[in-house]
């Protein structure tokens, strides 16, 4: 009778242990969602309605041109946000070509796009503004916030999204989300989407329409031509930037490495296989993500193909393979160029992917040298 009694007061303790078990996993699980990522989740529904989801945080920054940029400012409008910065050598260029891709695809219709810098210490308002005249010149709707660091965080939990510094000795020294999101006249998110799934991008640019109310262009069949196609599609914009991705002119028939020991050949199945699925092949030294070009016609990616094979090395254009140094201060990874931004200290030569982290290594080397060494 003892052994039963002792048994059943075992068997409650247990259960009773299990109860509360689960629930302080579902109050974790509930209360604190693991990195914010609900806006992930979000973009990787099967179904986009464009009901609303939530509010937008209230937020005030200044843009690339000086001028304050309010939540309230923005009511009225449907505007598109994204979050990027600008030394981030992987996943943001590909957000930024997206983002210039949609600005084109949406011409004409009354939308604003947004851009969070999730870099407050480095992205200043000029810094922005360097940027956005690389991207995209003469796009007025594009407007490139500088944040600070103290209220970044609660915009960041506002959109529900990962804005945060990475472990030392990373590619990038900041983690954030690579979504876009959608906001109506309202302020009211009715969208989050993938940036690297062209289905929704499309969705996206189907919801801006709707929301704001102007309905899709009738297409006009207009010839591509392959300067034109290699500025508009931003091709420009990486491959002109040494530090972003290497020289596509005076390469036919070269040679390239890519991070997995393999080579091939520079030539139009290469061209075209790069530009339909760009991580298939990764070239060596470039961390860089490139957009697939998956939405140009047969006779659009044959055009810029042959454009690519077709035009003359530049002078300036630098060499395909060289060494692969990483910035002290940040931990990136920098191809060591000839015209790298660099700094000597004790008889050896660092590389430094901006003048940011340049200009703080000088200010105190030895610091960076110690911990390099791992002193």
């Amino acid at each position: 009778m003892v052994y039963w009694c002792a048994m059943a007061k075992l068997l409650t303790l247990v259960g009773v242990l299990a109860l509360l078990t689960l629930g302080l996993m579902m109050y974790v699980r509930f209360s604190r969602p693991s990195k914010l990522e609900r806006a992930e989740a979000l973009a990787h529904a099967p179904v986009k309605s464009f009901e609303p989801l939530f509010a937008a945080p209230a937020f005030g920054y200044l843009d690339q041109h000086g001028s304050t940029v309010t939540t309230q400012a923005l009511a009225g409008k449907v505007w598109v946000a994204n979050f990027i910065f600008t030394t981030c050598r992987t996943i943001c260029p590909l957000l930024s070509a997206r983002m210039v891709q949609l600005q084109r695809a949406l011409a004409g219709v009354d939308v604003r796009f947004v851009s969070f810098s999730v870099d407050p210490e480095h992205d200043t308002p000029e810094v922005l503004a360097a940027y956005a005249k690389r991207w995209a010149p003469e796009e007025p709707r594009w407007q490139l916030l500088a944040t600070d660091s103290k209220t970044l965080p609660l915009v960041a939990a506002g959109f529900h999204v990962t804005a945060e510094k990475n472990k030392p000795g990373e590619l990038d020294k900041i983690i954030h989300s690579s979504v876009f999101v959608l906001v109506d006249k309202g302020g009211v998110v009715r969208g989050v989407f993938d940036s690297e799934l062209r289905d929704d991008l499309r969705q996206l640019e189907k919801g801006v329409r709707l929301l704001a109310g102007t309905p899709a262009p009738e297409p006009v069949r207009v010839a591509p031509v392959g300067l034109e196609l290699y500025h508009s599609e931003s091709c420009a914009t990486c491959h002109e930037a040494p530090e972003l991705a290497p020289s596509l002119f005076g390469r036919a028939g070269s040679r390239v490495s890519f991070d997995n020991g393999l080579v091939a050949t520079f030539d139009a199945e290469y061209v075209k296989e790069s530009l339909l699925a760009p991580n298939a092949k990764r070239a060596k030294g470039y961390p860089l993500h490139m957009p697939s070009y998956d939405h140009l016609s047969a006779e659009a990616l044959l055009v810029l193909t042959k454009y690519v094979l077709e035009h003359p090395a530049s002078d300036a254009a630098p060499a395909a393979d060289v060494r692969v140094e990483v910035d002290p201060v940040c931990q990136m990874n920098v191809r060591a160029t000839p015209d790298a931004l660099v700094a000597d200290h004790e008889g050896h030569r660092h590389f430094f992917c901006s003048k940011h982290c340049q200009a703080r290594f000088l200010a105190s080397p030895s610091a960076f040298h110690a911990a390099d060494a791992g002193l």
